[in-house]
């Protein structure tokens, strides 16, 4: 039950920030630093998003193996899949992932997923996920939040306990960006 909560609340957050994309431009459309605007109570930071520039950017992908967990509606899928990306400060990474899928109606996928990235000298950090998108013919459209695991790794030390926001469209790879704290 808490993990149904849990994906619900991750689902309603990632529709909101969603809406917030396609609809109010003018909220990502701020300069580049962190602007305060205090009107009463009420204080709201802009650009917490750095949309110049992301942490992750993947280039290729490929799926190794889908299994369907149930037979009912909704179906929930598993899917494993290795993507090869550039990631910030720490060069060429493999990104290994496995994802459990509930298929939603109208084609909406709601995904929770875990994985690790591995960089080229070994080391490496886990992250988990939550994400909503659809699949159709011209390829996945997903958008979700990304947590990274507390990491010893020298490589990835920037990223330890980071939280990032995730994209992926049918022209443009996953690409992360980190959530400014």
């Amino acid at each position: 039950m808490y993990m149904q909560t849990k994906i619900l609340l991750v689902s309603i957050l990632l529709i909101s920030i969603n809406v917030l994309l396609l609809d109010d431009k003018n909220v990502f459309g701020q300069t580049a630093n962190n602007e305060t605007t205090s009107h009463m109570l009420n204080i709201m930071i802009t650009n917490s998003l750095n949309f110049s520039k992301p942490v992750y950017q993947a280039y290729s992908g490929t799926f190794l193996e889908t299994k369907n967990l149930t037979s009912d509606t909704p179906i929930i899928s598993q899917d494993h899949a290795i993507e090869k990306a550039v990631m910030k400060n720490v060069g060429n990474v493999t990104n290994d992932m496995t994802f459990i899928n509930t298929h939603l109606p109208e084609g909406i996928i709601q995904s929770a997923a875990h994985g690790t990235i591995t960089a080229e000298d070994g080391e490496s950090i886990d992250w988990i996920s939550s994400d909503i998108g659809i699949i159709n013919d011209q390829g996945e459209l997903f958008n979700g939040i990304v947590q990274f695991e507390i990491t010893n790794s020298s490589s990835f030390s920037f990223l330890s306990n980071a939280t990032g926001f995730d994209k992926q469209t049918p022209d443009i790879k996953r690409t992360i960006w980190l959530i400014e704290k």
